[in-house]
C-alpha cells in the first residue's frame, strides 16, 4: 500500500475517533450522550450513519449487542481506553435463563434524518460498532481490485485481495493459533482474556448490562464486513454456544467461526468457502 494512502487512511480514523470516541469529552458523541431526555437531539451526519447501522446489526443480534451501554461499560469499571492487562481466569459466574430473556425495549426514537430522541436514561458506548464501521468505510474509500493490502484495527482485521491472517492463541497470547488466506473478507476477535478488571470484563450481555460469562474465552468470526463479524464474535462471548450459533446460523448464515472455550476445546463452523486455506498450530 503506499504511503500516502496509509496516512489518509489514519487520518480517517483519527477523525472518526475523534468524533465517537466515548473518552473525548466535549466531542459529538459527548454532546448527544450529554442531552437531557424527551427533547430532540441533532446527530452529526457520521453519528447518525454509525448509529442507524448498529440498530440493524442490534436487531439481528436480537439485542444481546447494541450500543446503549455507556453506563454500564463505566459502572462495570470501563472508564479510560485499554491499557494492557495481565491474564487473569476467574471462576465463571451463569446468566440466568430469566436474565438472559429479559426484554429489550429501544431507549431512543430516531425521528427525522440525524434527529433522534431520547426516551431513557443511557450512554452511546459504539465500541466494536465503531470499530468497524470506520475500517468497513476504508475499504468502500480504497477498494482496488489490484492491490493486497490488511488493515488492523485492534484485532481485527480487513483484507483487500488475497492475505494470510492469523488468530492469536488467547492462552500462549503473541502466537498464532490459526493462519488462514482470506480473500476481501472480515476478521474480528472478541475475548474475555485480557481487557479485564475488578470482577468481570469487557464483553457485557446487553440484555442484563452484566460481564457475559458463558464458557466461551475467546471468538473469532469471518464475515464480508468487520461490522458483522465484530457482531457475531461478541454473541458468541455472551449466549450460550448452542443458542449462540442458532442465533447466528438464522440471522448471520454467511460467516465462519473459531470458538476457543476455557477448557481449553477449539471448535470450527460456519461457511468453510470464506477461507481457503487453514494451519493450525501445533
Amino acid at each position: 500500500m503506499k504511503p500516502e494512502i496509509q496516512e489518509q487512511m489514519k487520518e480517517e480514523i483519527l477523525h472518526f475517533e475523534q468524533t465517537a470516541s466515548r473518552f473525548i469529552k466535549g466531542n459529538a458523541l459527548d454532546f448527544v450522550n450529554s442531552a437531557s431526555l424527551h427533547s430532540p437531539i441533532f446527530m452529526e451526519q457520521e453519528l447518525f450513519e454509525l448509529l442507524k447501522r448498529s440498530l440493524r446489526l442490534a436487531k439481528l443480534a436480537h439485542y444481546y449487542v447494541h450500543p446503549f451501554v455507556g453506563e454500564e461499560m463505566k459502572n462495570a469499571g470501563y472508564v479510560s481506553s485499554f491499557s494492557e492487562r495481565e491474564l487473569i481466569f476467574e471462576t465463571p459466574m451463569s446468566d440466568s435463563t430469566n436474565e438472559r430473556s429479559l426484554p429489550f425495549r429501544l431507549p431512543v426514537e430516531l425521528l427525522t434524518n440525524q434527529w433522534i430522541i431520547k426516551k431513557q436514561p443511557f450512554s452511546f458506548d459504539f465500541g466494536g460498532f465503531g470499530k468497524g464501521l470506520i475500517v468497513d468505510r476504508l475499504k468502500e474509500r480504497f477498494y482496488k481490485d489490484e492491490e493486497n493490502w490488511l488493515v488492523n484495527a485492534g484485532g481485527d482485521l480487513l483484507i483487500n485481495g488475497t492475505m494470510t491472517a492469523g488468530i492469536e492463541h488467547p492462552v500462549h497470547m503473541g502466537q498464532d493459533m490459526i493462519r488462514l488466506q482470506l480473500e476481501n473478507a472480515a476478521l474480528a476477535t472478541s475475548g474475555k482474556n485480557y481487557r479485564k478488571w475488578n470482577n468481570g470484563h469487557h464483553i457485557l450481555n446487553g440484555r442484563t448490562g452484566k460481564p457475559a460469562n458463558n464458557g466461551v474465552l475467546q471468538a473469532s468470526v469471518i464475515a464480508k464486513t468487520v461490522m458483522e463479524a465484530e457482531t457475531a464474535a461478541k454473541i458468541f462471548c455472551i449466549l450460550p454456544y448452542k443458542e449462540a450459533r442458532a442465533l447466528l446460523q438464522k440471522n448471520f448464515p454467511g460467516i465462519a467461526y473459531f470458538v476457543y472455550f476455557e477448557d481449553h476445546q477449539l471448535v470450527t463452523g460456519g461457511n468453510p468457502a470464506l477461507y481457503k486455506e487453514m494451519e493450525v498450530a501445533r
